[in-house]
Formats: structure tokens, C-alpha cells, sequence
């Protein structure tokens, strides 16, 4: 039934958005780096579980060009995926975590996003240039079509379920503290004792194996891959989902994310088409998403659900200061 598979769609797509933003903040809300890159990273998971699992170029008519070319069993690709999402997360962070302010790293990597969509854009040989990766498998393929569909959903959910168990572990407890402080005053951090630049790498690789779980998952969803699924502007998305949810509030960017992913840039697509202009709605939803977030930013900068100060053992609240 069409409502049964538009649910399934709107679930994946809910679970591996909730990925991405659960990376993206654990590094701009809460350890302070501001990444303009990241859906490169999501980009490098997407890939990555692409041409470990397509098998060599040669196949299917050899249509499609690209590097490497292998067929490994599943889950092991969608921890290749979350590697490789990692490690060019770090390569990332490498360009500019050291010396520079927090609005030169936002600028610093921004150039980096258009530079590696311009590369895998041009270079036929990387990705299959413009035209992406088709046929991308499906690890439920040798199933009924209904089943596989909820089954995959089951699958994003153990990943979210696994993954925010592994985000609390990052924004709570004395891990949790350490980065806020990084957050809000690195040199007073690194004065006393902490090693901001390390701190910095480790979140950036963290939070971009979120990213590359998110990019394999709804690549072995859709089946597709290319540079349109990954302009920079889906990183200010994300962003949104965490301003508009609370910068630093697991369960906020959460929320927020439904909010933004799912009710407003999908939402926008049951609006009646005009003739005329027929991707004007799509760019209404993109500009009710800037005006949204321009409004939280001004009238309610905390988003939905305030970030939660971490509490000492032992600790109760009323003696916690402010």
C-alpha cells in the first residue's frame, strides 16, 4: 500500500537524519567546532558502502566508473561506511582546528565541502562524476518487498538505538563537561590541562562516524548515490534541526530534527504544485527553514528544549550556579 511504503520512507529517512544531526552536534553544540563540511562526511559513508558493495566497475554493462570495487557481507560494509565517515572527519578537522576562531574553521571548512563536491563532480573516475552510483544493494534484497522495507527500518532503529547510547557516553558524565568548557572558553580549557586540539579531533571523528552510518544507511535504502544528494546546504539543515531542537540537547536536536527533517522539508512536498514553477515548493520549504531558524536565533536562541547543565555526583540543583 502507498501510505505503508510513504511511512517506511518517512521512518528511514527520520533515522538516518537523526544520525547526522546526533554527529553534528555533538561538534557544534556541543564542543564548539563549527563544521560546515559535514555532509562531506555523510557523503564519504554513502560512498564508502557504495563501492564495497557494487562489486567491480566492470558489472552490470559497466556503465558506471569508480574506484575500488568489492562485495562485502553485510554489516561489515556499513562499518566501513561509519570508518570511513570517521577518518575523513578527522582529515577535516585537520584543516583548520588548531589556530583558527570558531567563524574562520565555519569558513575554512565550507571551502573544503565545495571543493570536494567540485573533485567527485568532475573526476569521472572517483564516483562516476555527476551522474553518482546506481544499483547501490540493498542488504534485504533476497526478501519480499514488504518485508525488506520494514526490515530495514529495524535496522536504522537498532543503528539510532546504538548510536545514542553511544552519544550519551560523549555529552554526559566528565567527557560531557570537558567539551562544554572547550565550547565555551577554550583557553581557560586548555589552562587547565586540557588538550583542546586532541579533544577537537576526537569529537570531529566521532561525530563523523555518525555521519557515515547515516550516508551508508540511506544509501542501502535508496540504492543511488551522487553530488545532488550532498550540496552544502544540507549541512545548514542540520544545522537548523539543532538550533531549532537546542544546541547541545541530545533530546532537543532530536525533536528538532522531526520538526525540520520530516514535518517541514517533506511536509512541503504534499503542497499543490504550480504549474509554472514546479520545484517552487521544494524552495518553499528551504525558505520556511530559514526563516524558522532565523526566528529561534532571535527570539529563543536556547531552541525547544533548553541544553540541560551537566550535574555533579551527588550534586542537587539548587546549588548548581546561575
Amino acid at each position: 500500500m502507498a501510505w505503508e511504503y510513504y511511512l517506511v520512507v518517512m521512518l528511514v529517512y527520520l533515522g538516518t537524519d537523526l544520525l547526522a544531526v546526533w554527529g553534528l552536534n555533538l561538534e557544534f553544540g556541543v564542543a564548539g567546532i563549527a563544521n560546515l563540511a559535514y555532509i562531506v562526511v555523510v557523503a564519504a559513508g554513502a560512498y564508502a558502502y557504495a563501492i564495497v558493495t557494487l562489486g567491480p566497475s566492470s558489472g552490470n554493462g559497466g556503465f558506471q566508473t569508480y574506484i575500488g570495487g568489492f562485495t562485502l557481507p553485510f554489516p561489515l560494509a556499513l562499518l566501513v561506511g561509519a570508518a570511513a565517515g570517521a577518518l575523513v572527519g578527522t582529515l577535516i578537522g585537520l584543516t583548520g582546528l588548531k589556530r583558527l576562531r570558531q567563524d574562520y574553521q565555519g569558513v575554512a571548512m565550507l571551502v573544503v565541502s565545495l571543493m570536494v563536491t567540485t573533485i567527485v563532480s568532475a573526476d569521472i573516475g572517483l564516483f562516476n562524476g555527476t551522474a553518482g552510483l546506481a544499483l547501490i544493494p540493498n542488504p534485504f534484497s533476497n526478501l519480499d518487498p514488504d518485508t525488506a522495507r520494514w526490515a530495514y527500518v529495524a535496522l536504522v532503529a537498532v543503528c539510532c538505538l546504538i548510536g545514542f547510547v553511544v552519544l550519551r557516553r560523549f555529552t554526559t558524565g566528565p567527557m560531557g563537561r570537558t567539551l562544554r568548557a572547550m565550547r565555551d572558553d577554550d583557553t581557560a580549557a586548555s589552562a587547565a590541562g586540557k588538550d583542546v586540539v586532541r579533544l577537537r579531533l576526537v569529537v570531529q571523528a566521532v561525530g563523523g562516524a555518525f555521519g557515515g552510518l547515516s550516508g551508508a544507511l540511506l544509501a542501502g535504502f535508496i540504492g543511488g548515490w551522487s553530488p545532488s544528494a550532498w550540496a552544502y546546504i544540507e549541512t545548514l539543515a542540520f544545522l537548523s534541526c539543532i538550533i531549532v531542537g537546542g544546541r547541545g540537547s541530545d533530546l532537543g536536536v532530536s525533536l528538532g530534527t522531526l520538526i525540520i527533517a520530516v514535518l517541514l522539508l517533506q511536509g512541503v512536498q504534499f503542497l499543490p504544485q504550480i504549474a509554472s514553477s514546479p520545484g517552487l515548493s521544494e524552495d518553499f520549504g528551504w525558505i520556511i527553514l530559514g526563516a524558522a531558524t532565523i526566528a529561534f536565533i532571535w527570539f529563543r536562541p536556547q531552541g525547544v528544549l533548553k541544553e540541560r547543565r551537566p550535574r555533579y555526583r551527588g550534586e542537587s540543583p539548587s546549588k548548581l550556579p546561575g
